[in-house]
């Protein structure tokens, strides 16, 4: 059995900038933190990202902002932090209810979701929300169907009080377990909060399991020997190894990844202005006043220009995050639960209108009012129990009612959401290991150079140095990124074309001004040029067990895409290929060629005369260009040595890594080959094999009509 030990931390900090050294302290022993904060402001959530370079963050606020002076206490918010070398596979799940946040992890295979609450204060009053939140947890779990489940946060239930009895109800109900109490037991001196006015001690904090997570839990103890908070830090050691691996493939996880069509207006409006106040403050670097015109191998401005590419990236990703919660009013959305509109939407308002009336009646226990409040309370818990233990039915008549509505639209994407998926094989050549798996593909899509390569890595940036630079206008930044098409897989940092298209005005000022700097110094940071593989099957029917019978796809990064582009134009304007190359040409295609074949071959045919093919097979010959042969040819049609540099170093330094099931391979190299999906690839295979067209075309041997 795999040991695999991490440490999951709930803190309830007060207050994140006030705290942030204390929180740095647990970032030292912890994996996994969950924070509660009680002056959380929207404008607030990217500083989480200042507390450890080694931790990812996502968070939530609900401090309401638009009414001004804020006063008294308002609830503040929820966040999670990650430790990114341990899990490089997370996704950030979209949550209902202001007081939630969570992330689904994978890791060997393992998925597990951890979830943050921030509960309201222990009283009938705020019963409702408590419950609401649960229900809001719960139907996260449902949606997610993963069964390792770790809840942790301030849940403001003290044993034998009224939350922790509705808390008690509720995990009898889904199975869950509040594994501190279970362990400690009831009848323990634990405590994690002490009361700054009076010193009583209570029991808030806590962590609730799934059956599932409850065999990994190793040991778990309140941090009592500290005073930054008024709440002790519940730490939770776990073994997750022990967890039920799940092969289902895990998707590219960024927590700025967004889908753009699932965006509203408002919030693309929110994203644009927010890139906008970020990317205005990216200006010239005043290191390179005196080689901004040209070529320079000064070393220390590779690190300015490393700084600048992740002050872009950043300044997109916290746009994309902040934008996405931070518009508008939030409110609650109950159609996660399937069913809810339909089943529950009524009975939930009947019971709030009886609790409301419950409370203006002085909140008595007999009586008509208390036994309204009890009864319809009961009936809007049962529906939505039972929506939730029958979704799938529930689904399904919705299904059919739009069917028979004839709405196609709503159907098919109703029925979309049915088809999930068939996760990967268990086993590829044997190997039942993910990373086994990966490095399996990562040597078998390794392609050996048929001839002996140089041991030149890059370009000497020196040999062109007080050369005039290539300069990079705004305009071709604005024609390489409309030519891209949108919906595509993003790349490692989970940035996609759209996170461009809706970025604003300094977009391409930036990005003109940056392409440049690395072209007039042949260097591209590597975080830039770091591509992901990944194995796809060549026949879904065939054996999926078997390394032959996949193909890889590259995803590179968005800037990296939009600088591909950029060069293809500069190379394309260099570029003259013999009339007789048809492949990857505009207007031109392989069908052209073959029509041409036809008719020289009917013409002869027709006449008598016998006609003889000879066939070159050059199915490999993309994947088996050598480098030293190619940039001998890009300097014989005069492209300008800074391009040709960069061309060098984008080549002798990108990195790849296999995915496979959410792990990554060991990191290799190219040794041959154009890049796989780049977008000057074709441009240069075509310059590649130009010379080979026109030696056969110039020897005038084989058929010919009227000279042609």
């Amino acid at each position: 059995m795999e040991q695999r030990t991490i440490k999951l931390t709930s803190f309830n900090c007060k207050s994140v900038k006030r705290s942030v050294d204390y929180v740095r302290q647990l970032c030292q022993f912890s994996d996994i933190i969950a924070l509660q904060e009680s002056w959380l402001l929207p404008t607030e959530i990217p500083y989480l990202g200042n507390i450890s370079s080694e931790f990812s963050f996502t968070g939530t606020s609900a401090v309401d902002t638009s009414s001004g002076m804020l006063k008294g206490r308002p609830y503040g918010g929820v966040a999670l932090l990650w430790r990114n070398n341990l899990f490089q596979c997370v996704s950030v799940l979209q949550c209902s209810n202001s007081r939630v946040c969570a992330v689904k992890i994978v890791t060997s295979g393992r998925p597990f979701i951890v979830v943050c609450v921030y509960m309201p204060t222990d009283c009938s009053d705020n019963l409702p929300e408590f419950t609401d939140c649960l229900s809001a947890v719960s139907a996260i779990v449902d949606e997610c169907e993963v069964e390792s489940v770790y809840i942790l946060g301030d849940f403001n239930a003290h044993p034998g009080e009224l939350f922790f009895t509705e808390l008690s109800n509720y995990c009898n109900e889904q199975s869950w377990v509040c594994v501190d109490i279970n362990r400690f037991g009831l009848s323990s001196d634990t405590y994690t909060f002490i009361s700054e006015a009076h010193g009583s001690r209570r029991w808030l904090d806590h962590c609730i399991v799934t059956q599932s997570a409850l065999g990994s839990v190793r040991n778990l103890h309140v941090k009592c020997d500290v005073v930054w908070s008024d709440h002790f830090p519940l730490i939770v050691e776990c073994n997750i190894g022990v967890l039920t691996p799940r092969l289902t493939a895990a998707p590219l996880n960024n927590t700025n990844y967004a889908i753009w069509g699932e965006r509203t207006t408002e919030q693309i409006a929110a994203y644009t202005k927010e890139c906008d106040n970020r990317l205005k403050n990216i200006h010239f670097p005043s290191d390179f006043i005196h080689c901004g015109d040209k070529c320079c191998s000064d070393p220390y401005h590779k690190l300015i220009l490393d700084d600048m590419y992740r002050d872009i990236v950043s300044a997109l990703s916290q746009s994309a995050i902040v934008s996405k919660g931070n518009v508008g009013p939030k409110k609650k959305n109950r159609n996660r639960i399937v069913g809810w509109n339909r089943h529950v939407k009524d009975a939930h308002w009947r019971a709030r209108q009886a609790f409301l009336v419950w409370v203006s009646s002085g909140k008595p226990m007999v009586g008509t009012e208390y036994n309204k409040m009890c009864e319809s309370r009961r009936i809007f818990k049962s529906r939505l129990k039972w929506c939730q233990d029958h979704q799938n039915q529930i689904q399904m008549d919705i299904i059919a009612s739009q069917h028979a509505k004839k709405d196609f639209k709503a159907f098919w994407k109703s029925t979309s959401k049915l088809n999930a998926r068939p996760g990967p094989p268990a086993s590829v050549e044997g190997a039942t290991d993910h990373e086994t798996i990966a490095n399996i593909f990562r040597d078998h899509f390794i392609v050996k150079p048929s001839i002996t390569p140089s041991q030149e890595r890059e370009a000497c940036a020196g040999a062109i140095v007080d050369r005039q630079a290539t300069r990079i206008s705004v305009s071709e930044i604005a024609k390489a990124i409309k030519s891209m098409s949108g919906g595509k897989s993003p790349g490692h940092d989970g940035l996609s074309v759209e996170h461009l298209r809706f970025a604003g005005r300094h977009i391409l000022r930036v990005l003109a001004m940056f392409y440049s700097l690395c072209i007039s110094h042949s260097y591209l940071p590597l975080d830039l040029i770091k591509t992901l593989v990944i194995p796809v099957a060549k026949n879904k029917t065939g054996d999926l067990t078997s390394k032959n019978n996949y193909r890889p796809i590259s995803l590179a990064t968005v800037m990296a895409k939009v600088l591909d582009g950029v060069l293809n134009a500069q190379l394309n304007k260099n570029l003259s290929l013999h009339d007789n190359q048809f492949g990857f040409r505009s207007g031109l295609s392989t069908e052209s060629a073959i029509l041409c074949l036809k008719h020289t071959a009917a013409y002869y045919v027709d006449r008598n005369t016998p006609v003889y093919a000879c066939y070159l097979d050059l199915s490999k010959a993309f994947d088996l260009v050598s480098y030293d042969i190619l940039w001998k040819k890009l300097e014989g049609i005069n492209l300008a040595p800074d391009l040709i540099g960069i061309f060098r170093y984008w080549y002798g330094n990108q990195i790849n890594n296999v995915r496979w099931a959410g792990t990554l391979s060991e990191t290799y190299r190219l040794q041959c080959g154009v890049r796989q999906g780049g977008l000057s690839s074709p441009s240069l295979f075509n310059l590649y094999m130009n010379e080979l067209i026109v030696a056969l075309s110039s020897m005038h041997a084989g058929c010919h009509i009227d000279g042609g």
